[in-house]
């Protein structure tokens, strides 16, 4: 081959070379581009011509596959914002359990679809990641009977009003609170459908077995619900669920076990689960294979949980929803009055104190009408 010939291959070589668009000029998203269909490479991501109406334009730049991709869990798990498994915060029972009957287990097939990641990095589906409660019999229908209280020293941290709530169908739907401690900034302990005894605001303070609210049983037959819940989402936006009985003192585990209630019967394990799924399409009732009778109290069998076939949505607190200041808190839920607070004899005498003191609106020395203690 003669020399002229070669030197003009190597010449069109290193011209087809630098004529690439990689190797001549940053690729920008929506910049121009010569060729429908043409991909390229540049870093760390990967750019398609496109047809956008009459013009060639590059893609959105796709980051390009790990050559060593780790596994969802573990990408998940180097979150620092995960929930810590073994933390132990909760130093007060939550629900008066003398107004009990029966708790639905954790990864049940009760209530409704509640699934994502446990807090040991586990991400399972079609099953529900949270605690359901279910009072006596003779607390069915009411709501300002069953009481809540703090689980520990912490904070407000979300507010969800029954007024801004989507609803579940049922009358009285009640608000959702949510609380944060500071041993494990990550997690955030969540009741559903209660009442609150005052007007909560964001970041009020909490202290360990104070009383926050009522549960609303507003018709026999409903539920409310616990869920401790990661305060951010895994990184592939699904929820971080946990059971509260993972949490609890050695003191509050004992007053459950009092009851009739450890830590292993309040859980489903989940290689059962995988082998027995669950089907929300259809009410199953409270059944002794999801719930766990109280001492004493027997299972209210055939009676569906009020959140059945609701679909994959909770209607108590969750992260990020915030609370609208100018709405009351107690929409459609019981009016708790206070001792020396002004009333109208006409618009009826008898009232109740968040506390459960009755009292009476009666006429002063003054000529003015108060609530006082009857």
């Amino acid at each position: 081959m003669k020399r002229s010939n070669v030197a003009f291959i190597v010449l069109a070589s290193l011209s087809l070379v630098f004529s690439s668009p990689s190797a001549h000029a940053a690729v920008k998203s929506g910049a121009a581009c010569k060729e429908v269909g043409q991909t390229v490479v540049e870093s760390g991501k990967k750019y398609q011509c496109v047809k956008s109406g009459k013009k060639l334009l590059w893609s959105k730049g796709l980051p390009t596959a790990d050559p060593t991709p780790q596994k969802k869990d573990e990408i998940v798990a180097s979150s620092s914002s995960w929930p810590n498994p073994d933390a132990k915060y909760i130093t007060a029972v939550p629900v008066d359990l003398n107004q009990t009957n029966s708790i639905s287990k954790y990864a049940s097939c009760s209530g409704h679809n509640r699934d994502g990641y446990t807090f040991d990095k586990t991400l399972v589906s079609n099953l529900s990641l949270k605690h359901y409660w279910y009072p006596i019999a003779s607390l069915q229908g009411t709501t300002d009977k069953v009481k809540v209280f703090a689980p520990f020293d912490g904070t407000v941290s979300v507010i969800q009003l029954e007024a801004d709530k989507g609803g579940l169908g049922r009358p009285q739907n009640g608000n959702g609170l949510g609380l944060s401690t500071s041993i494990d900034k990550n997690v955030v302990f969540s009741f559903g459908h209660i009442y609150f005894t005052k007007q909560y605001k964001l970041g009020d303070n909490v202290k360990a077995g104070d009383l926050l609210g009522f549960a609303s049983m507003s018709d026999p037959g409903f539920d409310f619900d616990i869920d401790l819940v990661g305060k951010s989402r895994a990184a592939n936006n699904s929820e971080i669920l946990g059971s509260i009985f993972d949490h609890m003192t050695k003191e509050v585990l004992v007053t459950f076990a009092e009851h009739g209630i450890t830590p292993s019967n309040m859980k489903i394990s989940l290689a059962e689960r995988q082998s027995h799924p669950c089907d929300f399409s259809v009410g199953t009732g409270r059944t002794t294979a999801d719930w766990v009778a109280l001492k004493g109290e027997t299972i209210a069998a055939g009676v569906p949980s009020s959140q059945s076939n609701s679909g994959n949505s909770d209607s108590g607190a969750k992260p990020g929803e915030t609370q609208k200041p100018e709405a009351p808190n107690n929409s459609g839920g019981p009016v708790f009055q206070q001792v020396g607070e002004s009333c109208d004899p006409t618009k009826g005498t008898s009232g109740k104190a968040a506390d459960g003191t009755q009292l009476a609106c009666k006429v002063g020395s003054d000529g003015k009408s108060s609530w006082q203690k009857k």
